[in-house]
């Protein structure tokens, strides 16, 4: 690449975009130094091999650096800015080297094993431009509108050189400027089309969450026939501090209106949600400061920007956790707004078995829909009931349910409900959590359907509750002794039956998965400030290594006088061969619109002008152009050749 600068200054620009500004300047200053150097180094092809392989080891390096730092560095944009820094030693040795391109084989492992010698070669210089580019196109948060002309700029300046010179310059610049008229108008109707289709597929995933994750609505599974599966992939991980205990269940919301009978739908009466003031940055408490409160961490990372929290209902502090805001509803759903991706977050609970964040009960809390009540009268009629009598009642009635995972399909009726209370009387948390909701209700007992998780698997070797997808549960809290209260009737031998259905291979990897999840934790804490020592001391290696190399190494000082692309010898209009045409042309033998010179020579019968070809057209298209001898040698056999031809005339 003849154009100066070029590299320098976008190398600057990409470290400036990247926040690295700090690699970007030496490494400008080096690719820029060997225009003002004549000392190149003769390297052989196993000196490029060990470049290679070097950088290599330094991708496959970052790589795992990244996929084990993935809650801090986004993975494929980080790789991408960095990608300069990598091949950068490759770029720069082939630059100080006497070998003007880097032959395939470096690059690809697989061609060295080939016996054919390998003609294909690569010019690093525009393959580190190309980095650039790419590099700076991750960031369009400052600057984004200037990518493009950046692109455009970059381009062209790097192409100039190489421009045929069959072609006026003035011509190639109306070109250049037609392909950025046409490329920028074909960029705005792309990113026109892009953002019109972007906000459509964001309405329609929208839509898609929100008939599955609307904090509003639970559709059970109540009325399914046959198997229901589970899944044992772990959700999140909780770990108490200073041994405190930890509630058995974690809510994410509750419902108080029940809706149609196959599958019951549970949604909500009031809609909105109320923003939870601010303790400090990342901080939100639910309740007055407590001397009893204890803490735990939970190690949940969100993947989307709006979540439901789990949460137990004796909240009284969260902390550490990445959101802009987080907003509250009266049914207990705690909804982080803004997140981002985050190892962990922090919550404080009072050791009291309160519930802090459920409104007081409302009349919709009482309430029992039509399909409902011929149900319920069956069981046990309708009017106020004191609440120890009623809760006795409930307990004593599910004492000899059982829980399943099946329903049979034969005797499914259209009201799943009623043939779960009255005839199978088995089935799982949400048959139990619903119909315990409904009778509560018929005996004057205001309560709510509630949708968390159950917290009872201890890994002693994490020392650490685990929560799986499995674990989710349901359960009824009714409002006794003017606070609300749990009352889960699902048997409690559904812990058990669930492990027996689990996947035969989930032990292998939850050992996999928990110490990786180890390691990351390990690794999160380690900081490049604890092994400063040892770095300074492998880089001292590597610089002593690199310095004896240089020093040891076969050096070629370039004379300047043999340098090859001067301006006069890629000018094709400048070349002698043109004094050829306009003799032949003279006395009548002039080249056809568009004929080849090879071909019009072999049809003048001027065969022996054709060994000088090679050279004419090296001078018109190749961008090194013509060193100086190889001018004077084309300029002597043109004049001699004209010469006999006057002799002969």
């Amino acid at each position: 690449m003849k154009t100066r600068f070029i590299q320098g200054l976008l190398l600057l620009v990409w470290g400036i975009q990247v926040d690295l500004i700090w690699f970007a300047i030496p490494m400008a200053l080096i690719i820029e130094a060997r225009h003002l150097l004549n000392r190149r180094w003769a390297l052989d092809q196993k000196d490029f091999y060990r470049v290679a392989d070097l950088t290599t080891i330094a991708l496959f390096g970052i790589i795992l650096f990244l996929f084990l730092n993935a809650r801090t560095y986004h993975f494929i944009t980080t790789l991408i800015q960095w990608l300069p820094i990598i091949f950068f030693p490759l770029v720069i040795v082939l630059a100080y080297s006497t070998t003007e391109k880097m032959s395939m084989d470096v690059i690809f492992y697989s061609l060295r094993k080939q016996k054919a010698a390998v003609e294909q070669t690569l010019d690093l210089d525009y393959f580190l431009l190309g980095l650039c580019l790419l590099a700076i196109g991750t960031n369009t948060d400052d600057y984004g509108m200037f990518f493009f002309p950046l692109c455009l700029i970059v381009l062209f300046w790097s192409l100039f050189p190489l421009r045929s010179a069959r072609y006026r310059t003035r011509i190639w610049i109306v070109l250049a400027i037609l392909i950025t008229v046409f490329s920028g108008l074909t960029h705005l109707g792309l990113r026109s089309s892009h953002l019109a289709l972007k906000a459509k597929s964001d309405q329609w995933i929208a839509s898609w969450l929100a008939r599955r994750t609307d904090p509003m609505k639970a559709i059970t599974a109540i009325g399914k026939v046959g198997q229901l599966k589970l899944n044992d992939s772990i959700l999140f991980r909780i770990r108490p501090i200073d041994d405190a205990y930890f509630p058995a269940l974690l809510h994410e919301t509750s419902y108080d209106l029940p809706g149609k009978l196959n599958p019951i739908q549970w949604t909500v009466m009031e809609r909105t949600f109320q923003d939870v003031a601010h303790e400090e940055d990342f901080s939100w408490r639910f309740s007055e400061y407590s001397a009893d409160e204890q803490r735990a961490e939970i190690y949940l990372e969100f993947t989307k920007a709006r979540s439901l929290i789990p949460v137990p209902s004796n909240l009284a502090r969260i902390h550490n956790l990445p959101a802009l805001n987080l907003k509250s509803s009266q049914y207990g759903a705690v909804q982080g707004r803004d997140l981002v991706a985050s190892p962990s977050f922090q919550i404080s609970y009072t050791a009291a078995n309160a519930t802090t964040l459920f409104s007081p009960p409302q009349e919709v809390d009482s309430y029992i829909p039509e399909d409902y009540v011929e149900l319920m009268d069956k069981i046990i009629r309708r009017d106020i009931y004191d609440d120890r009598e009623a809760i006795s009642f409930v307990r004593q009635f599910f004492a000899d349910f059982k829980y399943s995972l099946y329903q049979d399909s034969t005797t499914m009726s259209e009201n799943p409900l009623a043939y779960f209370l009255l005839d199978r009387k088995a089935g799982h948390c949400e048959y139990f959590a619903s119909a315990t909701t409904l009778l509560l209700r018929q005996m004057g007992i205001p309560s709510r359907y509630v949708l968390g998780y159950s917290v009872h698997e201890y890994n002693k070797s994490l020392g650490m509750y685990i929560v799986r997808q499995s674990h989710a549960h349901t359960w009824a809290i009714a409002w006794i002794a003017e606070q609300w209260q749990v009352i889960d009737t699902t048997p409690g031998t559904w812990f058990g039956l669930e492990a027996e259905n689990g996947n035969m291979l989930q032990p292998f990897i939850d050992f996999i998965g928990n110490y990786s999840f180890m390691f990351q934790l390990w690794w999160s804490d380690q900081k490049i400030e604890d092994y400063e020592v040892e770095l300074y001391i492998i880089g001292g290696i590597l610089l002593i290594i690199l310095i004896w190399r240089i020093s040891t190494s076969e050096q070629v000082i370039l004379n300047k006088e043999d340098t090859r692309g001067s301006k006069n010898s890629r000018s094709g209009f400048q070349s002698p061969f043109q004094r050829v045409e306009q003799h032949l042309s003279s006395i009548g033998l002039r080249r056809g619109s568009g004929e080849l010179l090879r071909n019009w020579l072999v049809r003048v019968k001027k065969p022996e002008l054709i060994p000088f070809l090679d050279l004419h057209n090296q001078g018109r298209f190749d961008p090194r152009g013509l060193s100086p001898d190889e001018s004077n040698a084309l300029d002597k056999h043109i004049t001699g050749w004209l010469s006999e031809q006057q002799h002969v005339d």
